[in-house]
């Protein structure tokens, strides 16, 4: 989700001499001199936008949309991300700057390629959702332009029989710490109308047709491939097998037969150890909701569950566990015929230089389904999962 934009909150807190740096490159002159104009009396530059063509006008907004998108602590270290470029003193010119509107607008304007791919790790980081397969340990993945271009005409294909698609490109990064593949493919969408008006002030329809996004993600360490997208079972499947087949050079998926990428039994155990290294400086470790799935009766049709949930406000390690207790002495289940098919974690991590401890609260969904992101306390999480034998390679 996109960061709350003002016009006026983003020109109050970004400094002039970088305003007038980026209005200069885009040609832009005002009737106002930058030397007599105060930080933050921002009223004179948005009567001067108000002045310049409408086009000139929307392209400058959404500019500084995306800029005000990377400033934030998530974006500046994005950022600072070096995956896929070459060390340099960010960091440091980073320490000097007064916050973090003038580090993503200093980004913006030193180096574009840059500030775009710190844009999509941003994007990656805040996403939940992924959809987990395993496909194989220690697999080449293709990155040269020959295979971008069939994996781009393979999603084209996808989409086109759903009457879309007609167009596709696809960005490749590689991330570090862990390794990790990034494929963003963005196939055209459905055709869309918008109400609005031109540059003379005539109001009218206009047809447009966006573009919608795919990640696809390949963890070389696990063999595991996660694709975050709209779709269902069955759309996944088949770009899984484009994934397979265009860029880890597989004739045929592999069998994953009896694989589960998530089995959630292993929180059934109130007692089980949630071990960590003291490194990572996790403080605790909470099951907040567990679903349970119950076994069908003879001769009943539909789903029977239980959810239990605990409430943010009990923080006791068994509070959970404690309700499970009376469910099932209410309604005399045994505890081995219940099967966990949704579940809520929280890890509440020790608090650094004084401020609040931070805490990390994901889903997990069986067989396959995972809201973490791909942040470093996300990536940490991912780490005790597979430790745990929750999630598996």
């Amino acid at each position: 989700m996109a960061r709350q934009y003002s016009a006026r909150t983003f020109l109050r807190n970004t400094p002039n001499d970088l305003l007038k740096r980026y209005f200069e490159k885009r040609g832009v002159r005002f009737r106002v001199s930058w030397i007599v104009a105060h930080e933050t009396d921002v009223n004179w530059i948005l009567g001067e936008l108000e002045r310049l063509p409408d086009a000139l006008r929307s392209s400058i907004d959404s500019d500084f949309r995306l800029i005000n998108d990377m400033a934030c602590e998530t974006g500046v270290l994005a950022l600072l991300d070096k995956a896929g470029v070459p060390d340099d003193d960010w960091s440091a010119r980073f320490a000097g700057m007064r916050n973090n509107y003038e580090r993503a607008f200093w980004a913006f304007l030193t180096d574009p390629q840059r500030f775009r791919l710190a844009g999509c790790f941003h994007e990656m980081d805040r996403y939940g959702g992924w959809r987990r397969r395993f496909v194989g340990v220690h697999l080449e993945a293709a990155s040269d332009d020959e295979s971008l271009r069939a994996f781009e005409q393979a999603l084209r294909q996808c989409y086109r029989r759903q009457g879309r698609g007609r167009f596709c490109h696809v960005d490749y990064y590689l991330r570090q710490g862990p390794e990790r593949h990034c494929y963003f493919a963005y196939p055209e969408d459905y055709a869309t109308t918008e109400l609005g008006y031109d540059d003379d002030g005539r109001f009218q329809s206009r047809s447009r047709r966006a573009a919608f996004e795919l990640i696809f993600v390949y963890r070389p360490e696990e063999g595991v491939l996660e694709i975050h997208g709209r779709g269902g079972k069955k759309q996944m499947a088949e770009l899984q097998e484009i994934f397979c087949t265009h860029i880890l050079g597989l004739e045929r998926m592999p069998d994953d037969e009896g694989r589960v990428p998530y089995d959630l039994s292993v929180l059934k155990d109130r007692n089980f150890p949630f071990k960590t290294d003291p490194e990572d400086r996790i403080a605790a470790v909470e099951v907040r909701l567990l679903r349970l799935d119950l076994p069908s009766e003879p001769g009943q049709r539909g789903r029977r569950r239980i959810v239990l949930e605990v409430t943010s406000r009990d923080h006791t390690g068994d509070a959970l566990y404690r309700l499970l207790d009376e469910a099932l002495n209410t309604n005399g289940l045994p505890l081995h015929a219940l099967h966990v098919s949704e579940a809520k974690m929280r890890f509440t991590f020790e608090p650094v230089n004084g401020e609040r401890p931070k805490t990390l609260t994901f889903d997990l969904r069986y067989p396959d389904r995972c809201t973490l992101k791909d942040d470093p306390h996300d990536q940490i999480a991912r780490k005790y999962l597979r430790r745990w034998g929750i999630a598996h390679d």
